[in-house]
């Protein structure tokens, strides 16, 4: 399975936010790029 790098990213960020690790502010600029890539990725459909 492949998993793109851009995804396994926010989902590492995601879980450091979770433990702790990372700050609510550092996790709400990922989640705005998360839906601007979303976004992006989806233009074609």
């Amino acid at each position: 399975m492949k998993v793109d790098n851009q995804y396994a990213a926010f989902l590492l960020i995601e879980i450091l936010y979770e433990r702790g690790i990372v700050n609510k502010a550092t996790y709400n600029n990922v989640v705005k790029y998360k839906k601007t890539y979303c976004d992006g990725a989806d233009s074609h459909i």
